[in-house]
């Protein structure tokens, strides 16, 4: 029955009342009685009229209210782009106007079994950096191996920077196969994942960029929204890093992410890109509670610019600070090796996979590291 628990919103049209095979459990018109439905009555499935002014922000409030309700648009329009931006912020399904009740049903339905299938999906996570050189990939690979550790659970990563991606390089090893050839295979299924991403001792599964830069053109966004959905059914969780652009590819991991992780040098240049990317990707639907900012490299007394300015800049307090320890980082990574156990940098990281899972992070012990190499 709670599956079923509907909220209409802005639509006042007599076929809402033939969906008797659901329980409306409220008619609203303000965001404010919206904002009290979901809360007060278990709405599962939210209706929405997408002509009106506020309908895209709507959407983006009941997400972030409730994240796994299922809404249904309904609209007259014909705007291809106003239709794109209603699934950008979060519409599952849509229905034309003049309203037809089964058409209704059938959305809805649908709506209702993309949102369970998403419950099943593993949690993902995207990693980018808000300028060049600020460590983003380092950190998304010590992440990957952070998360395996502490959820006792096989962990994947995706190098979505699909020309100069070094993700699999981090570990040391060169794949027989990578993302390109599961696109040149046809279609894209857990089988040829299977083939292509290397599985470390670790826990940490990779799935690499591909070899030749020319290559890098072959995907699009819909391979790239067919890999991630498949990863995700394969793994409880993904780390996906990706360039520092915003393109379709990007976009599609984007969508599909829980959590966001922008990586930050105290410069003035990384902190301010930080606060555009955070601005820009708000403009496009995505909520603020899914992104999240980490320092990288700090050394306190060096830079000019304070934690304090970055949190203030993007709205929100960053969820880690990882010291300063780049040569040590950097020697490592050469010999695809991960740092010493005693680096407070494993610490640091150890301490923000512990928030994004949602779990309390272990006191670090001498033996954490030994036990997770790079190298296959």
């Amino acid at each position: 029955m709670a599956r079923n628990r509907i909220c209409v919103h802005g639509i006042d049209d007599p076929v809402v009342s033939e969906l008797t095979d659901f329980q409306i459990v409220g008619t609203t018109s303000s965001r404010d009685e919206l904002r009290t439905i979901i809360a007060m009555e278990q709405v599962t499935i939210l209706l929405i009229d997408l002509d009106q002014d506020e309908a895209l922000d709507t959407i983006i409030e009941a997400l972030e209210i409730k994240s796994d309700i299922a809404v249904v648009g309904v609209t007259g329009s014909q705007d291809v782009q106003k239709i794109i931006m209603s699934l950008r912020a979060g519409c599952r399904q849509l229905a034309g106007k003049p309203l037809n009740a089964e058409d209704l049903r059938v959305a809805i339905r649908r709506a209702i079994n993309h949102s369970e299938d998403l419950k099943m999906l593993g949690k993902s996570i995207c990693v980018i950096g808000s300028g060049g050189g600020v460590g983003a990939t380092t950190f998304a690979c010590y992440l990957t191996m952070a998360i395996a550790e502490l959820t006792k659970s096989p962990t994947a990563i995706i190098d979505f920077d699909l020309e100069f991606g070094t993700v699999a390089r981090s570990w040391d090893f060169q794949p027989k196969c990578t993302i390109a050839d599961v696109v040149q295979s046809g279609s894209i299924d857990r089988l040829l994942l299977e083939d292509a991403i290397v599985d470390l001792p670790s826990g940490v599964a990779v799935l690499a960029r591909p070899m030749q830069i020319e290559q890098a053109h072959l995907l699009n966004e819909g391979h790239a929204t067919k890999i991630i959905e498949a990863t995700r059914s394969m793994y409880p969780y993904l780390v996906m890093d990706l360039p520092r652009k915003l393109d379709e590819i990007c976009g599609a991991a984007i969508q599909a992410s829980k959590k966001l992780i922008v990586v930050v040098e105290m410069t003035a240049n990384a902190v301010y890109n930080a606060g555009r990317l955070s601005d820009s990707l708000m403009k496009f639907g995505l909520p603020a509670e899914s992104i999240d900012f980490v320092v990288n490299r700090y050394s306190k007394g060096i830079h000019s610019l304070s934690i304090e300015a970055l949190e203030e800049r993007v709205g929100k307090k960053t969820i880690g600070v990882i010291p300063n320890n780049y040569k040590a980082l950097l020697a490592a990574g050469d010999i695809g090796e991960p740092v010493s156990d005693k680096s407070p940098v494993r610490k640091s990281v150890l301490e923000i996979a512990a928030k994004v899972c949602g779990v309390e992070a272990p006191k670090i012990r001498k033996s954490w590291m030994p036990n997770i190499s790079f190298s296959k």
